[in-house]
């Protein structure tokens, strides 16, 4: 297995960077391009060549994609943020100039990207799922809940809706699109939950119980959870999808909940990898024909281990 150059897009958010400097441990991968809108990082501690390119809305950002893969010879793309994973979803599109996208399959973007739909599924299928009401059908079952976007990810969208605030969020325009949804307690036992499943069926996953930091993972630990362990790959199971894929959750008194499905490597993605936990060489392996079932071994040493995010700074 060898690849001489590899395309990373939305390459100037942390997950791009983190997915950079696990391609660079790799040996068998060679020259790291990199595409966003944002040219304000420092591209040249990331990439061997760094290109600032039209956001996945405007007209010619296919056509500029396409030059650079021709361009560059370039054998693989790596799209990492959600506005253009959901572009190339929305427009059935797996290959630029003949080059393939390493990322999840379609059908559980379908159920991830939007947030009421990953609730129906839940409730449909037989799964825990948290009650879900669009803000403009109707009021929350219960108060105190969450108000959240249909679309986004992380907790940045997301408020807590008490009585006296209720009015406010039903009559206001800017939400009219957000959905109500049961707030999950207790609120420090939430859980990251990454899994990655092979084109043949064959899953791994890995269990972090978080503490978040700015709508990300701050510090979390890995954990052995038989309960959710079950759920995950039972739920895996019946999407039947392919690649990496996040599940976030909290264990209430009714047991594990999940309450959001990100098709998308996880900005815990370096963590991941220092662990053991490869999913992005195992992505590309799969994609390539090239998994093999000693790759997808994980040691068993990491229960317990914790993870923790510092800022590093750079000066350039």
């Amino acid at each position: 297995m060898y690849l001489n150059s590899v395309l990373i897009t939305g390459c100037a958010g942390d997950i791009g960077l983190g997915i950079s400097t696990i391609l660079r441990e790799i040996p068998w991968i060679n020259r790291i391009y990199g595409t966003d809108i944002n040219d304000q990082f420092p591209a040249e501690y990331f990439y061997d060549t760094f290109f600032k390119v039209p956001r996945v809305t405007q007209a010619d950002y296919i056509e500029v994609i396409s030059d650079l893969v021709k361009k560059h010879n370039v054998e693989l793309i790596i799209p990492v943020s959600e506005p253009e994973l959901r572009f190339f979803y929305i427009n059935n599109i797996k290959k630029i100039n003949g080059v393939p996208l390493l990322m999840p399959s379609f059908n559980i973007m379908e159920i991830g990207f939007d947030k009421l739909h990953t609730a129906n599924y839940l409730r449909e299928n037989g799964y825990p799922f948290p009650w879900t009401v669009e803000v403009s059908e109707g009021n929350p079952l219960e108060i105190p809940c969450i108000i959240k976007s249909r679309d986004g990810s992380g907790s940045k969208t997301v408020n807590i809706v008490r009585d006296d605030n209720l009015s406010f969020y039903k009559n206001n325009n800017n939400y009219k699109n957000f959905i109500f949804q049961e707030l999950l307690l207790p609120d420090d036992e939430e859980y990251t939950c990454g899994v990655f499943r092979t084109k043949k069926g064959i899953s791994r996953t890995i269990i972090f119980k978080r503490v978040l930091a700015g709508g990300r993972t701050g510090y979390a630990e890995v954990v052995k959870n038989d309960t959710i362990e079950k759920l995950l790959i039972s739920l895996s199971k019946n999407i039947n999808f392919q690649g990496s894929v996040n599940f976030q959750l909290r264990m209430t008194k009714k047991g594990p909940i999940i309450f959001e499905i990100n098709p998308r490597f996880s900005s815990t993605v370096v963590f991941r990898h220092k662990l053991g936990f490869k999913d992005v060489q195992w992505a590309i392996l799969d994609l390539f024909n090239e998994l093999k079932e000693e790759h997808l071994r994980i040691p068993n040493n990491i229960v317990g281990k914790k993870i923790f995010r510092a800022d590093k700074e750079i000066i350039f």
